[in-house]
């Protein structure tokens, strides 16, 4: 108690900015790649909003706006002592009322890459008091339907979404195990499909057909297996799978690519990590577009990989319209917004560095022109990181510094980047000895960053999980926001198009408008 009560001080560093304006403790380890979620989680909006962040050790934790500690719980692999306590959490938290009325959850996926014997799944608690709702464990269920688990781990985020307008909330995820699940509210199974490989993309959900159910859009990985008809490649899928499937179907279960839940799939020749985003992008094409990166893994045997690339895919047909080129693979997440106030949405990717040299790039890209706005490398305090984009460490976009123009911010290693939406002018400090704010924390940032008004006052705050003083916590920058000297603009004044992983707390990867 002693060391939480000393870890709660704000911490100030006012004559060498080296670190955050404050570091809100965890009560565990880092929080790794998990990614903040800001939203009402006790049910009281008269008190801000609140902060759910998982750690590596397997606990998820929520903070209120004060960063006092709200509660604190152990996930159901916590204590499985075949893995060590840096491989047992590598998910974020999403919230929404799973079962409709005022009451909000969090729900969880859990488990690592390691202690093939250790459980994974998907959690869900009570927002108010953290009490344990329902546990999905792959473990029992494999068990149970008797088919062979690969890994048991869901390391992907799970999306919360009403796909049927019954009031209540479906949560769509991808596993280890080589399955894809739908569950209902209350955690038990809707369906679930193979996917006959591991899985590590996040879903998205969308009505894509427009026959008023949302499907479920999500990457997968893929490897070559001649015996199946048609024979699948070294590579990934990405698919839009039915979460009403067709009324012929009276099963639980789904066969890899069964047509009764397969609306449509696209392959590609590189595995498909990346979560993917539903946007307006090209309005010359009827309905939205899906935006998604590739993954880091064909061919096996060489340094360099295949997959430069962004997809732009019709959500209808799964039709590849545009493809995106980086200088290298990238399993991180597009964020989506119009950048530049023309009435069109850009689309802002971080990518890997190749292996043959030169830097993780951050990019923003036009869809209705096939340009970049800009391509900026990546680099926080005169470092950069070779492995600038992981399928949990993606930008997002807001007016941080509140004069009506939209930043993008990414975390890059010891911090975080922020650039100029519309100019590409880097507004944050390149190098220690700079003027500009410098966004720094003291170790490897993996996550993605949120923004939000968590206390009511009107200035919202940036935060970014990690470690300080060999413990988890919350880094919080808000005044040396204010010092960005960004180009005013045109939006309202802390526009947050994109102001979290996956774009808001259910976590569903959707942007429509511009804006």
């Amino acid at each position: 108690m002693k060391r939480y009560l000393k870890l709660l001080a704000t911490v100030y560093l006012i004559s060498q900015p080296v670190f955050a304006q404050e570091a809100l403790p965890l009560p565990a380890r880092s929080p790794g790649s998990s990614s903040t979620v800001i939203a009402e989680i006790d049910g009281d909006p008269v008190n801000g909003q609140e902060l759910a962040i998982g750690t590596r050790d397997g606990r998820l934790h929520v903070l209120r706006a004060d960063g006092s500690l709200l509660w604190s719980r152990d996930l159901p692999n916590q204590g499985c002592s075949l893995t060590n306590n840096r491989d047992k959490l590598y998910s974020s938290p999403a919230v929404g009322n799973l079962f409709g009325g005022v009451v909000p959850y969090v729900v969880i996926g859990y488990g690592g890459f390691r202690g093939r014997d250790c459980d994974g799944g998907v959690a869900a608690f009570r927002g108010d008091d953290g009490t344990p709702v329902w546990n999905f464990s792959i473990r029992d269920f494999s068990k149970r339907r008797r088919f062979f688990a690969f890994r048991h781990a869901v390391l992907s985020t799970p999306a919360l979404a009403d796909t049927d307008g019954d009031g209540q909330l479906e949560v769509g995820f991808g596993a280890l195990d080589r399955s894809i699940y739908l569950l209902n509210a209350n955690g038990k199974v809707r369906w679930y499909t193979s996917a006959a490989d591991t899985v590590l993309s996040s879903a998205a959900f969308f009505d894509v057909d427009g026959d008023g159910s949302q499907e479920m859009i999500i990457g997968t990985d893929i490897s070559r297996n001649d015996r199946l008809k048609p024979p699948t490649p070294n590579g990934g899928y990405l698919y839009a799978l039915r979460t009403k499937p067709l009324a012929s179907a009276r099963t639980k279960f789904f066969s890899f690519r069964d047509p009764r839940l397969v609306l449509w799939s696209a392959e590609f020749d590189q595995v498909i990590q990346s979560s993917p985003v539903v946007a307006e992008l090209l309005p010359e094409d009827p309905g939205p577009e899906i935006v998604v990166g590739s993954g880091c893994f064909f061919p096996q045997d060489a340094p360099e990989k295949r997959g430069a690339w962004f997809k732009v895919v019709s959500a209808r047909t799964g039709r590849v319209l545009k493809t995106i080129p980086v200088p290298h693979c990238s399993p991180s997440s597009a964020a989506i917004a119009d950048l530049d106030n023309d009435g069109l949405n850009e689309v802002v990717v971080n990518t890997n560095a190749p292996r043959s040299g030169g830097s993780s790039r951050l990019i923003a890209w036009r869809p209705t022109s096939d340009e970049a706005l800009w391509d900026l490398p990546l680099t926080v305090a005169g470092r950069g990181d070779r492995f600038g984009a992981q399928f949990n460490r993606s930008p997002i976009i807001a007016d941080l510094d509140g004069n009506g123009s939209l930043e993008v911010a990414v975390a890059h290693a010891i911090g975080i980047m922020v650039v100029g939406g519309a100019s590409g002018e880097t507004l944050s400090c390149l190098d220690s000895r700079c003027g500009q704010p410098l966004l720094r924390i003291p170790v490897t940032a993996e996550g993605t960053p949120a923004f939000g008004d968590t206390d009511g006052d009107g200035t919202p705050e940036l935060y970014l999980g990690g470690t300080f003083e060999g413990s988890g916590a919350l880094f919080r920058w808000t005044e040396q926001l204010r010092e960005l000297e960004s180009q005013p603009g045109f939006f309202a004044p802390f526009a947050a198009p994109w102001s979290m992983s996956r774009g808001g707390a259910a976590r569903v990867g959707v942007a429509l408008s511009a804006n």
